[in-house]
């Protein structure tokens, strides 16, 4: 059970207003679905929140901790300036997007999360690391 605010990151989809790091590990990671909301009533005493039941069904085919670890640089780096183009914002990183078919005038709110496990593919190939 989580706030419905955290229940509709977990649970967002490329181009929302909600999508961000927190969308693409957790959906990466898990089978992520929305079940159901509690009404505040069934709380002493009632929260001002509304609480959301999600299933977190772990994937078979998860990262292992140094691709999670890739992920999460790469995410990092785009969200970190989430109005900027991802030409910009994963520059440090040294990743060729066009190469991977990302459209560096992209913003990260708008690659799906496919698109993010390419670039932490490539990344921790970069660096000489294993990812998933």
């Amino acid at each position: 059970m989580f706030q419905k605010e955290v229940a509709d990151r977990l649970t967002a989809e490329p181009g929302s207003r909600a999508y961000g790091r927190l969308s693409v590990v957790a959906q990466r990671q898990c089978r992520v679905q929305r079940e159901f909301n509690v009404d505040a009533r069934a709380f002493v005493p009632p929260p001002k929140i509304t609480s959301t039941v999600v299933s977190l069904a772990p994937r078979s085919d998860r990262l292992d901790e140094t691709g999670f670890a890739a992920l999460e640089t790469v995410t990092a780096a785009a969200f970190g300036q989430r109005r900027k183009m991802l030409r910009t914002t994963l520059k440090p990183l040294g990743l060729d997007l066009a190469a991977l078919g990302i459209d560096p005038t992209q913003r990260a709110e708008d690659l799906t999360v496919e698109a993010f496990c390419a670039l932490a593919d490539s990344y921790a190939a970069k660096t000489g690391t294993s990812a998933g």
